[in-house]
């Protein structure tokens, strides 16, 4: 009789831990709290490791409302089949270790004009990775914030030759006319694949536990250049989708 094998490709085994230390004298942070992260992903055929990821952090949240973190991390990835990133990039097959270290600072939310930064630097398999993230946000009112986000990913791998940048722009808009009537927008665009979404989602809060929802989704190709000579076409709709919903709470 042939043994029965797991119903799941891999095994996922984690563990995370946090250690809080409550600064109450301290002007400027609140807390500030060390954690450690391992997450280990075994392929049952086999059992090898397939995928690691271990961590470090030292955390903190500012008195102001803000916060960050630093965090180096250290990976393994067994990579059997071959795969591409951003068209230009081959990852062959092997086994690679590499690491990076990632810095984020978050403002207070509560600031009128504020910008998160996320940045992370290091290896990244066989090359090396830089990555930048920025998020800035405006309330321009009580009724009205606008916020964008810029996400600017740098490969590199000089043993192959290869390269690639790799950029998101993504821009928001949130809207409150009152308490019951509200409306969020996003716009995003990625460079690699020339696409552009939007969504667009209108609540409205008829009365305490309901709800009415009118959600609209579309994907764009941007890439519409047919070569040398021959006039681009307009943008290719990818998809399309009007979402209406409705809630309400039962009461019993």
């Amino acid at each position: 009789m042939a043994r029965p094998r797991s119903l799941f490709r891999n095994t996922l085994r984690a563990t995370a831990g946090n250690w809080f230390f409550f600064t109450d004298k301290n002007r400027y942070f609140r807390r500030v709290y060390p954690g450690a992260l391992a997450l280990s992903t075994f392929r049952n055929l086999d059992k090898q490791l397939e995928s690691g990821q271990y961590a470090f952090w030292v955390q903190w949240d500012t008195k102001k409302g803000g916060g960050g973190w630093v965090e180096p991390k250290w990976f393994r990835e067994n990579v059997l089949t071959p795969f591409t990133i951003g068209g230009t990039v081959h990852i062959p097959t092997g086994v690679y270790d590499f690491a990076d270290l990632q810095i984020v600072n978050a403002i207070p939310a509560g600031s009128k004009l504020r910008a998160d930064v996320d940045f992370r630097t290091g290896t990244y398999f066989d090359g090396k990775r830089t990555q930048l993230i920025l998020t800035p946000t405006w309330n321009a009112s009580k009724h009205l914030e606008l916020g964008a986000t810029y996400q600017l990913t740098r490969l590199r791998f000089a043993s192959r030759n290869e390269q690639a940048n790799i950029q998101l722009l993504g821009l928001r808009i949130r809207t409150a006319a009152n308490v019951r009537a509200s409306g969020n927008a996003l716009i995003q665009y990625n460079s690699t694949t020339a696409r552009m979404d939007f969504n667009v989602r209108f609540r409205y809060n008829v009365t305490e536990g309901t709800d009415l929802w009118v959600v609209y989704n579309e994907g764009l190709d941007t890439d519409r250049g047919l070569g040398s000579g021959v006039v681009p076409q307009g943008p290719l709709p990818l998809s399309r989708a009007l979402i209406v919903k409705y809630s309400h709470t039962l009461s019993f």
